[in-house]
């Protein structure tokens, strides 16, 4: 533990330092060998550090940053509170406790102060910066012209001549960017700027969205954090009017098709996370309308397209239903839209919890038919009907189904087949299970060992020559067929050994030898296999070591 600031990147360190001095820590307890906790971030973040005696052994945090393995700044708050909480021991009988920021301000005398600061500031060339935009008699808008060169010099330090970023760049670069977004934020904030500070927060993130990069360890993560936190502490303070604007800002970034993707998505999330009450879900309802009918006079017809249009229409019915417009007003929405099974379905629940049952039967079967190159959603259907003729007592109507879900779906497995079982008379099952056994089915052994066919179960077993299904029917057939089941494994064996070429196989060859031996002579069935691939496969050294190894 005393070395855990080595876990961290400086700039990582830096600001878990400032998320702790922030007071974003919260519920630190300690629960055997680890420590847990809550940090305040874009979201609320779990952290775990899992300890092993006095070292750090593992550190887990569900921020996005940290889901690719890498030690975040949550995990480095949560350090700075255990720090804190429990200092550690200096010369194994002193205990010291580490100062926060704000604390180790509070023991400078004032008069020390301005000095101090001075002498700060003239070796931090950005720490003067920050403070000049913050407290100089700069002009606003000059201050946001600074702000914006400074974000164009980022990506000039870190991208080669052609704009690309590569991996081992991506990390810094959008640290660099994600430090600017909070910089900047925090300077026009001061300056009583909120809409410029978060435009300027949309600007950053259009400035990495205008590099191609290899973010593969999910860097974009951390930007869209920092902006988030932006929103976050724009909002906080602001009156309806800069929410207003705030919300038209993000807005138009949606309904743009000049704007990157990151943008935009950034930008949806925003819009329907951040932003509640009736004024704007009537706003949010609007830009989905706009939406909706940009991409149906698009034409495009393609799957992406198809799904993005049940996503905005699933999220239409949803605000209405927060708006509480009338039900006949919802009922004739659903309707206009059936042929998107999203809202198909939503119509079979409501058809249900109304206890139409017959409409919720003809929309399912028209959904069959609509949908009928579909195989999976049309599973989904059969077996929603399965449940209804059921309920209904319809007997024919649930065998009918349950044969198309089996015999032209192919879908369902032993479920499906044991339900088609319980519902028919033996006659009538024994005709519908050869008509499946006489089939290329899937579960074709499974029925078999179901049904107790041990005579056709073997020789299905046996033919097919494979280790993995001979292991999984043994124990059935083992007392009944001793003898074919060991030449069938004598069989796979002796081509196994022709083709093995490392070790595990030979250890695996070896542990099926000895399996042999629990057959009625399998002994020597298993000694002179093994005879003979010490004679046929002598070179393979390997093998004959496990072999060996085995007793055989």
């Amino acid at each position: 533990m005393k070395s855990w600031k080595n876990w961290f990147q400086p700039h990582i360190l830096e600001r878990g330092r400032a998320c702790f001095a922030e007071g974003r820590v919260a519920d630190l307890e300690r629960t055997g060998d680890s420590y847990t906790a809550t940090v305040e971030g874009t979201a609320e973040y779990k952290v775990e550090i899992l300890l092993d005696g006095d070292s750090i052994e593992d550190m887990i945090c569900d921020c996005p940053y940290a889901e690719n393995g890498n030690a975040c700044k949550h995990m480095a708050a949560v350090l700075f509170a255990v720090a804190t909480t429990e200092p550690y021991r200096r010369n194994d009988t002193e205990k010291k406790e580490r100062l926060t920021p704000a604390g180790l301000v509070e023991k400078i005398p004032d008069s020390q102060l301005r000095p101090l600061l001075t002498e700060l500031i003239s070796a931090d060339e950005k720490l003067y910066r920050a403070l000049l935009l913050r407290y100089g008699e700069m002009a606003l808008e000059e201050c946001t012209k600074t702000l914006k060169k400074e974000l164009t010099s980022i990506g000039k330090r870190y991208a080669d001549r052609d704009g690309y970023i590569d991996y081992y760049h991506a990390g810094d670069f959008a640290e660099a960017i994600a430090d600017h977004i909070q910089r900047q934020t925090e300077t026009l904030l001061a300056r009583k700027a909120p809409l410029l500070a978060f435009q300027g927060g949309i600007d950053a993130l259009r400035e990495y969205s205008n590099y191609s990069i290899d973010d593969s360890d999910g860097e974009y993560g951390l930007i869209t954090e920092a902006l988030n936190t932006t929103c976050i502490d724009v909002l906080a303070d602001a009156d309806e009017t800069v929410a207003e604007k705030i919300f038209d800002i993000l807005a138009d970034c949606v309904k743009s098709d000049r704007e990157d993707w990151f943008v935009q998505d950034f930008a949806m999330q925003m819009v329907f996370s951040r932003f509640a009450g009736k004024y704007f879900d009537e706003k949010k309802l609007a830009l989905v309308d706009e939406q909706i009918v940009a991409l149906t006079l698009s034409s495009k017809k393609d799957y992406s397209s198809e799904y993005e249009m049940k996503r905005l229409l699933m999220r239409r019915f949803d605000l209405m239903k927060q708006l509480s417009r009338p039900k006949e007003e919802l009922d004739a929405f659903l309707e206009q839209h059936t042929k998107y099974s999203d809202i198909r379905k939503l119509r079979v629940q409501q058809a249900l919890e109304d206890e139409k049952i017959d409409e919720a039967t003809h929309l399912l079967e028209e959904g069959k038919a609509a949908d009928h190159d579909k195989r999976g959603l049309v599973a989904e259907y059969s077996k929603w009907l399965m449940d209804l003729y059921e309920r209904q007592g319809q007997r024919d109507k649930l065998i009918a189904e349950l044969e198309y879900h089996i015999f032209a779906l192919s879908s369902g497995g032993m479920e499906m087949l044991n339900r088609l079982k319980n519902v028919c008379a033996p006659a009538q099952w024994i005709e519908y299970r050869e008509r499946y056994l006489s089939g290329r089915s899937y579960h074709k052994l499974e029925l078999l060992e179901s049904e107790g066919l041990w005579e056709r179960l073997v020789e299905a077993v046996t033919a097919v020559e494979r280790l993995s299904i001979l292991d999984r029917y043994e124990a059935a057939l083992k007392k009944k067929y001793p003898d074919r089941m060991l030449e069938a494994y004598v069989g796979i064996l002796t081509k196994e050994a022709a083709t093995a070429s490392n070790r595990k196989h030979y250890q695996e060859l070896a542990h099926y030898l000895k399996k042999l031996r629990s057959y009625p002579g399998g002994t020597e069935r298993a000694a002179r296999l093994a005879e003979d691939w010490r004679t046929q496969y002598s070179r393979r050294r390997a093998m004959m070591e496990e072999l060996r190894n085995a007793g055989v």
